[in-house]
Formats: structure tokens, C-alpha cells, sequence
């Protein structure tokens, strides 16, 4: 049973975060769909990722491909980080190929055509898909209860000085999307950064039921490995906070700014820069994180 009516859809481009974010959506709210995105890895590699941990969660929720590169430009990834496979450090059974599915885009118009009321939308990838449904569809943006995005950064980037990852590779598309006019909460590295999961806490993990726990458990000592951010003090968990800030936006402390995207070549692409006219976003700035964590080891907790 649901602990929130609330319905959603996930953008995702898993990648171990990702994996994390989608494992306490799931039994918190009424997850409609999951569509893959190409970022940390190439879209038939994070398509079958969700597939993956969907399998580790016995859910049967549609997972639908979206688009294979940026809107204008070569696609970026992140194998440095998640392997390459995208969610190295756990070996998955194969599963069986899907059936026939249809583009992102289209099956997104569907579903926000004939649900009876608006949706949230998560996203922890590039916004690639989230733009280019806008792009195509703008009658059905009324549909969208709000969008909560995971990337960014007021501060210091992770790819760059300045960039944050998920923007980076896709700084057109996040660009559109934060003038959109949808009701955006960014949540980025300066809140990422803060909530760092302790590597003594990994053994938590073998606590949830076989295989998600130990696929978990190996997946995140793998991470912790090879996040670069990863230090002494923990492993940033990123995309998990975009979850919990649309759950329990009070956890954070949020400053409401228009932001523009940095679309050049050299060293603003990527860059999150706060603006005095625009669209308004809120952008999370700090956070609770012992509640935090509180918050995402309980939703865990499902899968004992």
C-alpha cells in the first residue's frame, strides 16, 4: 500500500544513484512509468538498468526508452563512475528482452493525455526527455503537477569548475526546461554534497531482503570506489535527494532564483547561473541530513 496518493513518473539514466532513487520512490508513491535517458551510460545500457533493479524489487511497472543523445550534441558518459555497464559491481542474471515498447515522448503524451489528474515528474538524468516532450507536446504541460530535477549547482560543479554532470550533457535541454514556466525544484550539488552516505553504513544494505539488499550492498561498494566525490567522510548519493525533496520539501532549505544554463563550449557549459529575471526555481541551498537519511533508510525498510 501506497503512503502517498501521490502519482509520478520517473526520468532516469541509471547509474547506482538512480538505482537508489527509484528503490525508495516505489513503495512511497504510485510510480507510473520509469523512461530511460542517455547519460551515464548509453540508452540500450540504462534502459536495461531500470529494468534491472525493477527486477530486484519484483516490480513490473513499464520502463520505456527515450532519447540516445542530446539534443545537439555527442553524448557524454559516465563510465569513469558506473562502470561499464552503467551499474557495475553486482552481476545480474539476464533478463528476457523486452517486448515492442514505444518512444518516450510519445508513450509520456499518452499517459499525461488520459490520466485524471496532474503528475509529478522526477528526473535524475540529462532533461533531454522532459525537453524534448515539452518541445513536442506543450498543450499537455498543464498536465505536470511539477517537475523535481536532480543537477546542478550554485556553487562547485563535478565535471567541471563550474558544471554539474547531468546538466552538462545536456545543457540545451536543461536551458529550455528552466524557462519552461513549470513549477521546478532543483536539486543539486550543493545539497549532494552534504548528504554523504557513510561507508559504514553499506553493511545496512544486507539487512533488506535477497537479492535487492546484497545487489545494493555490492553496487554501492563498487560506487564508493569510483564516485570521484567519494572521500573519508562518504559517498554522495545524488539522485535520491530529488525524491525525498518532493516528498518532504521541508527537509531542505530552498532559495528561489531563475537560472540560466551556460551553452558554450569551453567553460560555462553546464553552469547553473542564477539570474534576477526569468522563470522562477527553487533551488535547494541545505538540508537536514540526519533526517534525511531517517527518511530514506525507513523507505528502505519496505524491502526487509
Amino acid at each position: 500500500m501506497w503512503t502517498s496518493l501521490l502519482d509520478v513518473l520517473l526520468d532516469m539514466d541509471p547509474g547506482h544513484d538512480d538505482a537508489l532513487a527509484l528503490l525508495t520512490a516505489l513503495p512511497l508513491m504510485r510510480v507510473l512509468a520509469v523512461t530511460a535517458v542517455a547519460g551515464n551510460q548509453t540508452l540500450d545500457k540504462t534502459w536495461l538498468n531500470a529494468r534491472r533493479i525493477l527486477w530486484a524489487a519484483g516490480s513490473h511497472i513499464p520502463v520505456i526508452p527515450g532519447h540516445a543523445k542530446p539534443l545537439l550534441r555527442d553524448l557524454v558518459t559516465a563510465a569513469y563512475v558506473h562502470g561499464e555497464s552503467g551499474l557495475d559491481g553486482y552481476a545480474f542474471p539476464t533478463l528476457p528482452p523486452p517486448g515492442e515498447t514505444p518512444h518516450a515522448t510519445e508513450y509520456l503524451a499518452r499517459v499525461f493525455a488520459e490520466w485524471p489528474r496532474p503528475i509529478a515528474w522526477v528526473a535524475t538524468g540529462p532533461l533531454t526527455n522532459v525537453a524534448a516532450f515539452l518541445m513536442d507536446h506543450p498543450h499537455l504541460a498543464h498536465q505536470i503537477a511539477s517537475l523535481t530535477l536532480m543537477g546542478g549547482s550554485l556553487s562547485a560543479g563535478n565535471i567541471t569548475a563550474q558544471a554539474e554532470f547531468n546538466i552538462f550533457v545536456d545543457p540545451e535541454a536543461a536551458d529550455y526546461v528552466m524557462s519552461s514556466g513549470l513549477p521546478i525544484r532543483m536539486v543539486g550539488l550543493d545539497v549532494t554534497h552534504k548528504a554523504l552516505l557513510r561507508r559504514d553504513d553499506l553493511d545496512r544494505f544486507l539487512t533488506l531482503r535477497r537479492p535487492l539488499g546484497e545487489m545494493l550492498f555490492r553496487l554501492f561498494s563498487f560506487y564508493g570506489r569510483h564516485e570521484p566525490d567519494a572521500g573519508e567522510k562518504g559517498i554522495p548519493i545524488h539522485d535520491v535527494l530529488a525524491v525525498a525533496a518532493l516528498l518532504h520539501p521541508e527537509l531542505f532549505t530552498w532559495k528561489t532564483t531563475a537560472i540560466r544554463v551556460g551553452r558554450g563550449e569551453d567553460r560555462d557549459r553546464g553552469q547553473t547561473i542564477p539570474v534576477m529575471e526569468g522563470h522562477p526555481v527553487d533551488v535547494a541551498v541545505d538540508i537536514k541530513v540526519s533526517a534525511f537519511f531517517d527518511w530514506m533508510w525507513n523507505a528502505l525498510g519496505a524491502y526487509r
